[in-house]
Order: structure tokens, then C-alpha cells, then sequence
């Protein structure tokens, strides 16, 4: 599935289509808007002049001309989204801020085309230019904002937009895999992911599966075992018969909830929506009555004059505007973070938690492994060192998954043994011949899953060396054989995620408690260095946490990764997956996480703050400004056309502030 076109369908579905249409090209939409900016600024002066001078009515007239097709010009650049927000408003019978700008530019429009008919009369068509340019800025910039957010969001789903199928002559064919169907027979090639939820039906291979289960280590796969769509073989190739079609694998339908849910307002948005579906009324009212009044006191002209003033004067910026705009900029700077968000009220959410909960187990941890313990057997032919040495040489050769943990084994400088004829072993772990340069005697190596290489014969030896291994109990135990004979044990464990010992700190700093939680033995929790750990804690004993501190009015977020956290999770107040986690924690959480994102938690929730408190400022202004401008513009004190240049300096404010998230974020970059 591409992440692209499914954030497009998303958007299209959501109430701001044709904000996803105009940014679709924003380079030409930023020329589309300078060029009208500069049409509105002329008309304005000429503008106002004819409207001050005693010029003819020939002059008036042709001027007046010259003034509408400037006019029609911009509404020929910038109308189009205007005219779709308005149908989109009538279809789904709703108020929002497009009645209101379409109040105030229609106004101005078909007094000035009046007074042009006549003869006489003022003009207002800079009016109506300048509205339509603040809409555009307003639509253009919200809407890159938006994109930004959400290109930047990644699913393990758009792992394979194509994939190799295998039809029953043997010959293979690239497909797309949304045109994949049930039954069929797909390859996944060592080191691509699998690209469908299927059966195994011919090959083995150790299969990289924390993307989709949460299982840290390798998972040998071979035929008759099922595998989800994004495991990733690493040693061999696989052929999985298909048992959905493409476009209904389980990361589909996650992927399809998100991006659903994504288009859903949050809180703050509802507000500001809420605020737009009375403001319209309200303005129109007020300049029906404004104008009532200005028409018994002073006249047409003057009726006219002050009702448009109050048409104008009104700003929904901050409404439809600023306030998503903050939210998405947020959005689009958790995304340089590693954490991807669901929607804007996520973002709200974890600015209200005031208690965190982490996971342990693959939150807090990486899925990188690290050799813990590495036992020698009596009577090996090569001393610990040199087994390692060797180990450590075949495993940088045959790049194996588990290379990683027998990295800086080998001392620098001269190697002491030479490589030959590496040997992948699907399913099982590698092979090589290692050879002494110094005494030029050759080995066969194996390393590779104790329950694939061990012999029967083998079992009161590998007791004994597990019995002397420090290794905690969940590590992971490969066997090494030389010659065939068992020569030593390597135990892997997982690797303590960067920053973690900082965390705790930088969340005590913002007013925030945190607990760690685990299924884990004591020893283990506590080795991470959290003052508050609870070792050995069942899924329904998380979830009863979650509760008990829910009904102390406290609001949790619980950041987790596996189907035992995912109770939980959902009983939060807000949740947070790890991007390695099971499909089922990432399903009901609200946003997803890097693992290497986990230690800047204390940042996110600093961001999601600061753009709740700016939301809220804007709303504040918003209100303090309409409630203001409106009675000023009502009295008669301000021409529409200075209404319109204090609507467009305000406009522009609460736009700038709410864009100041969009500045380049190099930090987060580095």
C-alpha cells in the first residue's frame, strides 16, 4: 500500500478536500497568491482614488471596468477552492468559514457591480480581492502543513507496493500488491519483505518479525507455518501461498483505520467549528440590522457602506485556519521525532496526561540484540578468545541478522583466522570453514538456534553450560558447533533503548509521574534505573494500574508495544505504540513510535502543549476581536475598505503565530 496515495484518499474523504487540492501543487498556488496579492493591492489604489476624485462619469466608468476585470483575474486564480468549500458546505448541509468569507466578497462584489452599472456610487472590488487572497494564504498554508504531517507518517504496510508472484509453469511476474489475490503464490527474496498474509509453502529462513508481532529476536519460518505480510526473511527466500487478497491484510485494515481516524477533528477543532457555525449567523445579522439602521439614518449609500464594513471586518481565521494549522505543525514536528500521530486530538490528549506508563519489554528496550554471555565448552580445540574471534569473523562475512551482536568481538589488527565458503543455513543460522593462519588447522563452524544444530547427545552438555551462563533467563540461546561437536553457548539479550536514564528526569521537570511496568523478574526492571518499577505484571494487572489511577482523575499515558499491553492501552486516557509493537497495540493506540523516539517523550508532550496553549490563545483573540470589531465597524467608524486591511493584518497574525511552528525544525533533523 502506498503511504501517499493513502494519505490523499484519506484526505479526500475528510471535510477538506479541496485543501488537499490546493496544496497538490504549492509551488504554483504561492505564485497564484503573490500575483493576486499584487492585482488586489493596485485595484486598492485606484480604488480609492476614483472613489475620492471628481472624475467624469466616462472616466468613472471606464476606470470601473478596468477595476472589475482585475477583480474577475484574481477570482479566475484563486476561486476554485473557494466555490468547493462552499458546495462541500451545501451538500453536507453545515456552516463553516467559507459562508462568511463568501458573505463578505459577494457583498463587496455586487455593491461595486451595481455602482459600475449606475454610473455612480462607490466601488469596493479591492474588497472582495482581499478576502479572496487570505482565504487561499489561509487554505494553502494549512494544507501544506497537513501534507507535511502526513508524507512524514510511515506504515509498516507500504512495506512492498509490488511483489514477485509465481504462477504454476514456475515463471515469475511483478504485481502490485493490492491486485494480489487469495490463493496465489508469492515470493519473498531474503531480505524483502513478505508482502502477503499467507501459508509457507516451499523454503525456510530466520524472519525479522518485530515490525508486526513484537518479537524482538528471529523466527524461524518454513513450510506449513504461517507468516504475517511485512516479516522480512533474512537468510533464504520464501514462497507463501496467499490467504487474502492484497489491500485486506490485517496491516491494511490497521493502516485504513488510521488514516480514517486521522481526518477526525479534535477537541480544540471542534471548538473552533463550533465557533464558525454561530459566527456566521451572527455577522450576517449583524450587518442586516447595521445596515437597517444606517438606511433610516443616512441612506442607501451609507447602508451599504456600514453593513459591508461588518461583513468584512469579521476575521474566521483563527477559527478555520490558525487553529488546525497549529495542530498539524505540531503533528508534522512529532513526525521529525520518530512518534506519528493519529489525528489532532491525540496531540490534545497527550498534552492533558499528567502520569506516563511505559512498557519495558520493546518499548524501553531495542530490538537490536547484544551478546550477554558467551560460555566455552571443556575440551573446545580453540580457546574462548579464539571461538569468539572466529564466531565474531563469520558473522561479519555472511551478514546475519544476529552480526550485530558479535560486533568489536574481534580484537583490531591482524586476524588470526581466514573465512572460507560462508553458508547460509535458512532457518537455522550459518556456517563457515574457519582456518588458523598461524597453525593453518581448518574448522567447520555452525552458529546458529540450540533446537535446530543440537544433537540428542548434545543435551547434558548444553544444560551445563546454560547453568554457568550469567545470561539473564529470557536471553537468547545459540549454540556453536565446531566439527560438529558443541564448542560453546552465545546468550543475546535485548539492548537498553539510548537516553532512557535521562527520561525520568525531564518528565519530573514538566509535572509529570511516571511508573514502568513489566512482566519482566525484578532484577531486570530495576536495571533500567526507574524509581517506581513493577516487576512481573500480568496483562489484567496493567490494566487494573491504568484503572486505579484513572479513578484517582489522574490521565495516563501508557506507551507499550505488545498484545499485553494493548488492555491497557486502550483504557488510557491516551496510548502511544512502538513501531516494533503487534499489530493490536498499534491498532487501538493514537500515533505509533520509533523506538530510538521513546527517550524524547518529555519533548513531545512539550510540543503538544505549547500547540494547545497557542490554539487556545488564538481562539481568545478571535473572540476578543470579532466581539470588538464588529459594534466598530456596525457604528460606522471604518470604510469596508480599512476593514478589510485590519481583517487582513489580523488574519495574517494569528496565521503567522500558528505557522511559527512550521519554521525548520533542525534540531529534530540532527
Amino acid at each position: 500500500m502506498n503511504p501517499a496515495a493513502t494519505a490523499s484518499g484519506a484526505a479526500c474523504e475528510a471535510p477538506s478536500c479541496h485543501t488537499a487540492w490546493l496544496s497538490a501543487t504549492p509551488a504554483s498556488w504561492w505564485w497564484r497568491i503573490g500575483i493576486s496579492a499584487f492585482l488586489a493591492m493596485n485595484t486598492m489604489t485606484v480604488g480609492l482614488a476614483v472613489n475620492t476624485s471628481e472624475a467624469s462619469e466616462g472616466e468613472r466608468r471606464a476606470i470601473h471596468l478596468v477595476l472589475l476585470a482585475l477583480t474577475l483575474a484574481v477570482f479566475g486564480l484563486l476561486g476554485k477552492p473557494l466555490l468547493g468549500g462552499l458546495a462541500e458546505n451545501a451538500r453536507a448541509r453545515r456552516l463553516s468559514l467559507e459562508p462568511l468569507f463568501a458573505l463578505g466578497l459577494g457583498g463587496a462584489f455586487t455593491a461595486s457591480a451595481l455602482a459600475t452599472w449606475r454610473g455612480h456610487g462607490a466601488v469596493y472590488y479591492e474588497v472582495s480581492s482581499i478576502l479572496l487572497v487570505i482565504y487561499s494564504l489561509g487554505k494553502v498554508v494549512t494544507g501544506e502543513a497537513e501534507n507535511r504531517a502526513l508524507q512524514a507518517v510511515t506504515l509498516a504496510a507500504s512495506a512492498s507496493e509490488t511483489c514477485l508472484v509465481e504462477d504454476p509453469a514456475g515463471a515469475l511476474t511483478e504485481k502490485r500488491v493490492s491486485e494480489v489475490c487469495t490463493g496465489e503464490l508469492v515470493v519473498a527474496p531474503a531480505g524483502s519483505a513478505v508482502a502477503v498474509d499467507g501459508i509457507v509453502e516451499r523454503g525456510s529462513a530466520l524472519c525479522r518479525v518485530d515490525a508486526v508481532t513484537g518479537e524482538s529476536f528471529l523466527v524461524a519460518k518454513s513450510a506449513g507455518d504461517a507468516v504475517p505480510a511485512g516479516a522480512v526473511p533474512t537468510d533464504g527466500a520464501l514462497w507463501v501461498r496467499a490467504l487474502v487478497a492484497g489491500g485486506q491484510r490485517s496491516l491494511d485494515q490497521i493502516a485504513a483505520a488510521i488514516e480514517r481516524s486521522r481526518a477526525e477533528p479534535s477537541p480544540l477543532e471542534r471548538t473552533a467549528a463550533r465557533a464558525a457555525l454561530w459566527l456566521t449567523p451572527l455577522v450576517a445579522g449583524a450587518a442586516a440590522m447595521a445596515g437597517t439602521y444606517w438606511w433610516f439614518r443616512a441612506g442607501a449609500d451609507a447602508a451599504l457602506m456600514n453593513g459591508l464594513a461588518v461583513l468584512v471586518i469579521a476575521c474566521p481565521c483563527a477559527l478555520g485556519f490558525a487553529t488546525p494549522l497549529a495542530l498539524w505543525a505540531a503533528m508534522s514536528r512529532f513526525a521529525l521525532r520518530g512518534a506519528y500521530l493519529r489525528n489532532g486530538e491525540a496531540l490534545e490528549r497527550i498534552a492533558d496526561c499528567d502520569v506516563i506508563v511505559f512498557d519495558k519489554t520493546g518499548t524501553l528496550t531495542g530490538v537490536e540484540p547484544r551478546l550477554a554471555a558467551f560460555v566455552d565448552a571443556p575440551g573446545s580445540p580453540l580457546r574462548r578468545a579464539e571461538l569468539l574471534e572466529a564466531v565474531a569473523a563469520v558473522e561479519r562475512l555472511s551478514g546475519h541478522p544476529i552480526a550485530q551482536a558479535f560486533r568489536g568481538c574481534a580484537p583490531e589488527g591482524k586476524p588470526r583466522f581466514d573465512v572460507r565458503e560462508v553458508r547460509l543455513l535458512p532457518g537455522q543460522g550459518v556456517a563457515a570453514e574457519v582456518r588458523a593462519r598461524q597453525s593453518g588447522a581448518a574448522h567447520e563452524l555452525k552458529l546458529g538456534l540450540a533446537e535446530k544444530l543440537l544433537a540428542p547427545e548434545d543435551a547434558g552438555l548444553w544444560e551445563k553450560l546454560r547453568a554457568a551462563s550469567s545470561a539473564a533467563s529470557g536471553a537468547r540461546l545459540l549454540a556453536v558447533l565446531l566439527d560438529g561437536r558443541l564448542a560453546a553457548m552465545a546468550a543475546l539479550e535485548e539492548t537498553p533503548a539510548p537516553g532512557v536514564a535521562e527520561l525520568w528526569e525531564a518528565l519530573r521537570r514538566l509535572g509529570i509521574d511516571s511508573l514502568l511496568v513489566s512482566g519482566d523478574e525484578a532484577e531486570r526492571v530495576k536495571a533500567l534505573g526507574h524509581p517506581d518499577a513493577r516487576a512481573s505484571m500480568q496483562p489484567l494487572e496493567k490494566l487494573a494500574l491504568v484503572r486505579e489511577l484513572r479513578a484517582q482523575e489522574r490521565r495516563v499515558l501508557f506507551i507499550g508495544d505488545g498484545i499485553n499491553d494493548a488492555a491497557a492501552m486502550a483504557e488510557s486516557h491516551a496510548a502511544l505504540a512502538v513501531e516494533s509493537g503487534a499489530a493490536l497495540a498499534r491498532d487501538v493506540a493514537h500515533g505509533v513510535l520509533r523506538t530510538d523516539a521513546v527517550a524524547r517523550v518529555a519533548e513531545l508532550v512539550k510540543i503538544a502543549r505549547a500547540a494547545r496553549r497557542l490554539g487556545r490563545t488564538n481562539l481568545a483573540y478571535a473572540a476578543a476581536y470579532n466581539l470588538t470589531g464588529i459594534p466598530v465597524a456596525a457604528s460606522g467608524l471604518l470604510h469596508p475598505v480599512f476593514a478589510a486591511l485590519v481583517m487582513t493584518c489580523s488574519s495574517l497574525m494569528v496565521v503567522w503565530r500558528a505557522a511559527g511552528f512550521l519554521a525548520p525544525d533542525l534540531e529534530a533533523k540532527a
